[in-house]
C-alpha cells in the first residue's frame, strides 16, 4: 500500500468557535489515515476576509520549502487557486457545489459573486492535475469529463439509528414536541429557511406541536443526538452538490422531505420515509403533516450504505495514486 503525505489547503475547517463548520471535510482526511494518508492542514479563514486567501499564497510557500509534499488536495475553488500558486507539488482539488454551480439570492438568481466562482473554477479545473466533484450534475457544469464523482462519505459507525426519547433526554427536548431539523446558518440564502419557515407554518395547523429544531454550529459528534432527537429534516435548497446533512439524517433512520436538488433525489430513491417534492411550502407542508402523524422512522440507513466513509476514502486515495502517477 502506497503511503502519501498531503497538505489539505481548505477554507472548511472545524474551528473553536465553530466546530462544525467544515467537520465533513476533517472526517474525510481523518477516513484516509488507516489507507496510508498522512496530512497537515492550512486553514483559510475566507469568512473573516477574503484577503486571506492572498495572504495564504507565502505561508503555503513556506510550508512546501519546509516539508515535503506528495501532493496538495485543496477542498473549495478559492483554496485550490492557492494551492496552484505553486508547480512543485501536483495539486488535487474537491469541489464542494456553490464553488461550481453559483452561489444563488433568494428569488433563485445567481449572484454576481457566484458567476465569478462559477468562472474561477471552470479555469482552475483545467490547470490542476485532479478534480473531485461532488455530482454528475457538478462534473456536467464544469464541462470536465475526466472529473471524478466522488460524494462526502457518511461514517456509519456515528451517525447511527438510537432512541428518540434517549436522544431528546440528552439535548434536553420536551418529548411532546415534533420537530423539523435544521442544521445550517438561518441566514444563508441558498438554503431558503424562509421556505421551510413557511412550511412548518403551515403544517403547524395540524400540528400544533410542530417546531424547527435548529442545530447549526453543532460539534459533528453531538450532530447524530439531533438527527435521532427530529421527527423529519426538510431540505429546500437551491443548489447542492450532495448534501451531507441529508446523507447523515438518512444513515439514522430520521424521515427525509427534500427538494430535488444535487443528487438528493437519487439518493433518496425508493427509500421507505423519504421523499421528493416540490420547491414550494405548500407541497412541504403536507407531507410534513403526514411524517409527523405516521410517526414512524425511514429506511434511510440502508439507502446510503454503499456511501460509508472508508469506501469513499479508498476513492480519494485512488485519485491521489493517479496524481501521482502511480
Amino acid at each position: 500500500m502506497a503511503s502519501y503525505r498531503v497538505l489539505v489547503v481548505t477554507n472548511l475547517w472545524p474551528t473553536a468557535d465553530d466546530p462544525g463548520y467544515g467537520s465533513f471535510v476533517a472526517a474525510q482526511m481523518e477516513s484516509l489515515k488507516p489507507l496510508g494518508v498522512e496530512f497537515d492542514v492550512q486553514y483559510i479563514n475566507g469568512r473573516a476576509s477574503r484577503w486571506n486567501y492572498f495572504r495564504a499564497v507565502p505561508e503555503l510557500r513556506r510550508r512546501l520549502r519546509s516539508t515535503r509534499y506528495d501532493l496538495i488536495h485543496a477542498h473549495f475553488g478559492l483554496s485550490g487557486w492557492v494551492a496552484r500558486c505553486q508547480f512543485r507539488v501536483p495539486v488535487v482539488v474537491s469541489f464542494m457545489g456553490d464553488d461550481v454551480l453559483g452561489r444563488f439570492a433568494r428569488r433563485g438568481r445567481i449572484t454576481l459573486y457566484g458567476r465569478l466562482l462559477q468562472a474561477s473554477s471552470w479555469l482552475l479545473a483545467r490547470v490542476v492535475r485532479s478534480v473531485i466533484v461532488k455530482s454528475e450534475e457538478m462534473r456536467s457544469t464544469l464541462g470536465l469529463h475526466s472529473a471524478r464523482v466522488i460524494p462526502n462519505g457518511v461514517d456509519l459507525n456515528l451517525f447511527r439509528p438510537m432512541e428518540q426519547s434517549e436522544a431528546r433526554r440528552a439535548l434536553g427536548l420536551d418529548p411532546a414536541k415534533k420537530l423539523v431539523l435544521y442544521p445550517y446558518d438561518p441566514a444563508e440564502q441558498r438554503k431558503r429557511f424562509d421556505l421551510i419557515e413557511a412550511a412548518v407554518a403551515s403544517a403547524r395547523r395540524e400540528v400544533p406541536s410542530l417546531e424547527i429544531l435548529q442545530a447549526r454550529g453543532k460539534p459533528r459528534e453531538r450532530m447524530p443526538l439531533y438527527m435521532n432527537a427530529a421527527d423529519v429534516f426538510v431540505l429546500a435548497s437551491l443548489a447542492e452538490g450532495s448534501p451531507n446533512a441529508l446523507k447523515e439524517a438518512m444513515a439514522t433512520n430520521l424521515p427525509v422531505i427534500t427538494v430535488d436538488v444535487g443528487d438528493a433525489a437519487r439518493l433518496v430513491g425508493s427509500a421507505a420515509g423519504c421523499y421528493v417534492v416540490a420547491r414550494d411550502a405548500e407541497a412541504i407542508a403536507p407531507k410534513i403533516v403526514d411524517v409527523c402523524r405516521a410517526g414512524k422512522r425511514s429506511r434511510g440507513r440502508e439507502a446510503v450504505a454503499h456511501l460509508a466513509i472508508e469506501n469513499v476514502a479508498r476513492q480519494i486515495v485512488d485519485v491521489y495514486a493517479a496524481a501521482r502517477g502511480h
